[in-house]
């Protein structure tokens, strides 16, 4: 009998694992951050078989600093035509929405929900590449990129697309404003400004975004009125008026920013060389000196661009010197 007992309790804590196995999986399956990997997975495999690749160089997960902060980019895409800023959002269901609203609306049967407009929350991610790396905002474009079973109910502008959309709209781009080793060098650029990808990045970036979550759910304080309460009268055998409430004017002046300048015989020091790493390229051992600093020349081979098993002569001096000449005009 004891033994019937045991073997029913075991195979009843057989089940029951199972069962809260299946649940913890389900529960990650359907968490909103399994949801964006799996969107974000969907589109790097899109751009890897519809972009070409010596055209087009997509990085992945890009975290930028920021003046309160940092802010993660999901995908940016350098070519000769610009680059492009990625947003990848998973989502089903029916979507609403527009250019100038704050909130769209997600609806599935007869549940709605809202999120933020994602043209809204890329145009930090394009302003803080702008300010980096020093582009131009007419270079710099927007994407939304819908991956999963949804279709959108309203009409929706150019850069917001659905499936593998993104592609056509990237490649309708065909006006080249980079040459090849102008482009070469934003890409260093980047590598250079770009917090290192890792755990410790991720676990911070993610606390950041939790903060300010935070800081928009707390209500909003009061404004206390201005106009002071009126006393209850009293009664006096004569009304006597209260004397008025002492007003004081406040006027705010702006501050002009102190500018501090140099006499002209005065010209600052140069710089001290501020080192680039520069993954993207193999360093040879061979030095020659630049025609426009004297600092020594360093000669590069392209492992990825347009400049992709080419050889170039780049200055030493990234920080005041920018001379970068192919090997075959250096002779």
């Amino acid at each position: 009998m004891n033994q019937i007992f045991a073997t029913a309790f075991q195979g009843l804590f057989l089940y029951l694992g199972l069962a809260l196995l299946v649940a913890v999986l389900l529960g990650v399956l359907r968490s909103p951050r399994f949801k964006g990997w799996r969107g974000e997975r969907a589109v790097q495999n899109t751009i890897r078989k519809q972009l070409n690749p010596l055209v087009y160089v997509d990085l992945h997960n890009v975290t930028l600093p920021t003046a309160d902060g940092s802010t993660q980019i999901d995908h940016l895409i350098f070519s000769p035509y610009g680059l492009f800023v990625l947003e990848t959002k998973n989502y089903r269901g029916w979507i609403f929405g527009s250019e100038r609203q704050s909130q769209w609306t997600q609806q599935i049967f007869k549940k709605r929900s809202r999120f933020q407009n994602p043209l809204r929350q890329n145009y930090k991610h394009t302003k803080a590449i702008q300010e980096l790396l020093g582009v131009a905002p007419e270079h710099v474009h927007s994407v939304i990129a819908f991956v999963g079973d949804c279709e959108f109910k309203t009409e929706m502008p150019s850069q917001v697309t659905r499936g593998d959309g993104f592609v056509s709209h990237i490649q309708s781009f065909t006006q080249t404003v980079w040459s090849p080793e102008q482009m070469q060098e934003l890409l260093d650029k980047l590598e250079a400004v770009r917090l290192q990808p890792g755990r410790a990045t991720e676990k911070k970036h993610v606390a950041h975004v939790k903060e300010l979550q935070s800081a928009k759910s707390q209500p909003k304080p009061k404004m206390q009125s201005k106009t002071p309460a009126r006393p209850k009268s009293e009664p006096v055998a004569a009304p006597v008026k209260p004397p008025p409430p002492d007003v004081v004017d406040i006027l705010l002046e702006p501050v002009a920013a102190a500018m501090v300048e140099l006499p002209v015989d005065v010209q600052p020091e140069r710089p001290a060389p501020v080192p680039v790493p520069t993954p993207a390229v193999k360093r040879m051992n061979e030095v020659r000196e630049c025609p426009h600093c004297t600092w020594p020349l360093r000669k590069l081979v392209m492992q990825r661009g347009p400049l992709a098993g080419q050889g170039v002569w780049r200055c030493t001096n990234t920080a005041a010197c920018s001379f970068v000449q192919e090997e075959s005009a250096h002779g």
